[in-house]
């Protein structure tokens, strides 16, 4: 937005990426903008069913897959506008890794 290149402009385009890795869309589709449709998505709902809509398919069922929901908020965090409030690439990678072991530990899991 500032045409300035520091790390909070690489956290907010990890944000994107993550974005676009969960959804298979690309950041500007038809004039929207897919970081205001995940948010008033995610934001709107108590019911995740409607978020899960979003998830490329090719990646497998949404109910099952574990922690897609932290992805999406993680993603989320990184695309806050406010530079104050965004949370670090440390942090983000540190947060990856406990979705993932969540993901791990629920790999077993009978559905």
């Amino acid at each position: 937005m500032s045409q300035q290149l520091t790390e909070k402009s690489d956290v907010y385009s990890f944000g994107v990426a993550l974005l676009e890795l969960i959804t298979a869309r690309a950041p500007i589709e038809r004039g929207k903008h897919m970081v205001r449709l995940v948010a008033e998505t995610i934001y709107d709902l108590k019911d995740n069913t409607i978020l899960y809509q979003l998830i490329d398919l090719r990646i497998g069922p949404a109910s099952k897959l574990k922690g897609v929901d932290k992805l999406f908020t993680l993603a989320m965090r990184r695309v806050n506008e406010s530079g104050a409030e965004m949370p670090s690439m440390g942090e983000a990678v540190k947060e990856i890794e406990g979705i993932l072991e969540l993901a791990s530990l629920n790999k077993y899991t009978v559905y």
